[in-house]
């Protein structure tokens, strides 16, 4: 047998065993209900509860969306859309992603007609949002979620020309936080801090 498809004694280890992979989409399932769960929250809150920005109606129209995949740079991931509002060139959404192995995160995602609107408080938010952990996307793809360094870098580590620098150079504005998988019990919580975190950048 070709050495390219003999397995190792790990790769064997694995092959026999069923309860890994069980165990594996069982834990997707429990994604999708925490996603559930906050979707559930933020659009009651959106909807109803005060909070420092209320989005335009045409942002809260669509449905909470969760899909998940197989091969984000290999690994299974889960993401949650809400709001969501993807045109060719207007996009306004806030995107929850579980990426296995690294950690979850939320993203605000602005372009065209919305990046527009919110600059100006956005850059005025800083400060606020850096406080709390927030990255800037640097790249030109805004289809990339993973927090390498040449795709975000942590607001507390730029300066505001460098920021806005990179504001005027994409078409799109992407601002970043995430939480490590360790903190799993207590994510609920700490995903909807992220996101009133974004809507009170957005509000002020």
């Amino acid at each position: 047998m070709s050495a390219k498809i003999q397995l190792s004694t790990e790769e064997l280890t694995l092959v026999q065993n069923a309860q890994w992979l069980l165990t594996k989409n069982n834990i997707i399932v429990k994604v999708f209900e925490l996603f559930g769960d906050i979707a559930h929250d933020i659009r009651d809150r959106l909807a109803g509860k005060p909070l420092p920005v209320r989005p335009a109606t045409e942002l809260l129209q669509p449905a909470p969306k969760i899909s998940k995949g197989e091969n984000y740079l290999g690994l299974p991931y889960v993401m949650l859309d809400y709001p969501r509002v993807f045109g060719k060139d207007d996009v306004f959404a806030v995107r929850t992603m579980f990426w296995w192995g690294h950690y979850f995160s939320v993203t605000l995602h602005l372009k065209g007609q919305y990046k527009a609107r919110y600059k100006t408080i956005l850059l005025h938010n800083l400060p606020l949002l850096a406080q709390h952990d927030f990255y800037l996307c640097i790249s030109k793809d805004e289809w990339r979620h993973e927090f390498a360094g040449d795709n975000y870098k942590q607001l507390t580590q730029m300066d505001f020309p460098t920021i806005e620098k990179t504001w005027q150079a994409n078409e799109f504005c992407k601002l970043s936080a995430k939480i490590s998988l360790a903190q799993w019990n207590q994510s609920k919580e700490l995903l909807c801090a992220l996101y009133e975190m974004i809507f009170t950048s957005l509000g002020h």
